[in-house]
C-alpha cells in the first residue's frame, strides 16, 4: 500500500509508510527465539490449495496498525491456521481484530489526535475507492485501480502464500524472509 491521503495535515514521515497488505497470523514477540524452521512446521500441518478471503467492512481503529482496515470474514480455514500456529508454537495470539488487513498506518500521535484515520477512509469513499453493497450496505468492495472508468471491483481474493516477515523498525523496514506456497 502507498496511498498517502490528499487531504493530510503535515503528515509525520511515520504515516503512510509504504507496505505490502497482509492479515497477520501470528506476531511471536521481539524477544521470541524461534526459527524461521518452527515457524514453517507450524503452518505446514494446516496448508490447504488456497485460502479464500472474504471483506466485511471498512473500519478506523485507534491504534497504528489499525489505522484503517479491512475487517475479514474469519472463515473456518483462517481461523483454523491461526489456531494451529498459535497451538504448535505455544504463543499466546497477539493478533488484534483477527483477521483484517490494514489499508494504511498512520501515527497514533498527532495525525491521529487530527483525526486523520477517518479523513482518509472518507477520503477512500468519495474517491471511488471502496462501496458498500447490500440493501443495508452490510457488504463491502474495494476498487483497487482507484478509477470509476475500470472495472475493478473485488469482495475478496485467494491467498496463495504465507509470508514470513521480520517486522522489527520502521514499516517500510520490514523484510521478507521467506514465502510458503498454499
Amino acid at each position: 500500500m502507498s496511498i498517502h491521503s490528499a487531504t493530510s495535515t503535515g503528515s509525520e514521515t511515520r504515516s503512510y509508510p509504504k507496505f505490502h497488505p497482509h492479515i497477520t497470523l501470528a506476531a511471536p514477540p521481539s524477544s521470541s527465539t524461534l526459527t524461521l524452521e518452527q515457524l514453517r512446521e507450524a503452518i505446514s500441518n494446516s496448508l490447504s490449495a488456497n485460502l479464500q478471503v472474504s471483506f466485511k467492512s471498512v473500519n478506523t481503529g485507534n491504534h497504528f496498525f489499525r489505522s484503517v482496515y479491512i475487517s475479514i470474514e474469519p472463515t473456518p480455514g483462517l481461523v483454523s491456521l491461526h489456531t494451529q500456529i498459535h497451538n504448535t508454537l505455544n504463543l499466546e495470539p497477539r493478533t488484534p481484530l483477527f483477521p483484517h488487513l490494514s489499508l494504511c498506518y498512520i501515527t497514533d500521535e498527532d495525525d491521529a489526535k487530527k483525526e486523520e484515520r477517518q479523513r482518509w477512509k472518507n477520503q477512500l469513499e468519495a474517491s471511488s475507492r471502496i462501496r458498500y453493497t447490500g440493501s443495508s450496505r452490510n457488504g463491502i468492495e474495494l476498487n483497487c485501480c482507484g478509477d470509476d472508468a475500470v472495472d475493478d471491483w473485488i469482495t475478496g481474493f485467494t491467498a496463495y502464500e504465507i509470508w514470513f516477515v521480520d517486522c522489527v523498525g520502521p514499516v517500510e523496514s520490514w523484510s521478507v524472509l521467506d514465502k510458503v506456497r498454499l
